[in-house]
């Protein structure tokens, strides 16, 4: 087991794709609205997304996410350009391999499908331009909930025991005066409450701090419990804003104790 990752969306300049079916427009992959999807037509085998971050920028996690129809036979393969090189992706741009879409082979309760990328040993530069091409999709469609694109934060020492994993049920239920069950079906998202016992200062100073100050409770952020492979990592990821207690404690001499709750929008 590798300790959790927690990743921040950086922001995207603009976003195409190489198919895009009406009303399912390829920047919707940047907001955090799980159901405004990019989906592309029918009839390939293949699809891409390109991905203009405005300039340069160092990019080691990627997660698809909210991807509906999503199966074994997806694969994914990551490019990247700099701004030098152009968004046409000429020889000598970096090519990472073809690897299996979905994080994993259990598939969330939703039905809707996860990918993760890390960047490998000889990862990319700082690259302008990212291509994500969704292969062996038949003669099916791609379709793409949330493009998170990001640099991990990974803390030297892992969460502590005593994680609680849960639900947040948006429905109601009540009883009538007669006793009759009165009943609003609600989604019911996925929540995570991990603790961080022993967080060096340097790493409050430099990675923790500046999180938490920058998103606070309205930006989302992705948790990966354990980003090894395995086939329950689909359901080790997370997606969604903080909530609760959004500081740090100095809890003794030597360490930070950073309690990290979200609750999941995939």
């Amino acid at each position: 087991m590798s300790n959790a990752l927690v990743v921040k969306p950086l922001p995207m300049a603009s976003i195409s794709a190489s198919s895009t079916v009406s009303g399912y427009d390829a920047s919707y992959v940047a907001n955090d609205h799980m159901g405004v999807v990019w989906k592309s037509a029918a009839g390939a085998a293949s699809r891409t997304i390109t991905v203009d971050m405005g300039a340069d920028v160092v990019i080691d996690t990627a997660l698809l996410l909210g991807c509906t129809g999503a199966d074994a036979s997806w694969t994914l393969k990551v490019e990247a350009a700099t701004a030098a090189q152009g968004s046409a992706f000429p020889a000598g741009s970096w090519a990472g391999a073809v690897q299996t879409f979905l994080a994993g082979t259990a598939m969330p309760v939703s039905g809707r499908g996860r990918a993760l990328w890390l960047a490998p040993a000889s990862p990319p530069p700082a690259s302008r331009y990212w291509r994500f091409t969704i292969g062996g999709l038949g003669t099916g469609a791609a379709t793409v909930g949330r493009l998170v694109l990001g640099r991990k934060i990974q803390l030297e020492r892992n969460f502590q025991f005593g994680a609680a994993f849960g639900v947040r049920d948006l429905g109601v239920t009540d009883f009538s005066v007669n006793g009759v069950l009165l009943r609003r079906r609600g989604k019911k998202l996925r929540s995570i409450g991990i603790s961080f016992g022993a967080v060096k200062r340097d790493e409050v100073e430099a990675k923790v701090s500046p999180l938490i100050e920058d998103v606070g409770v309205s930006e989302p952020i992705a948790i990966i419990l354990d980003p090894d492979t395995h086939e329950q990592r689909q359901n080790r990821i997370w997606f969604g804003p903080l909530v609760g207690d959004l500081g740090t404690t100095w809890a003794k001499p030597g360490g930070f104790e950073w309690r990290a709750s979200l609750v999941s929008l995939d």
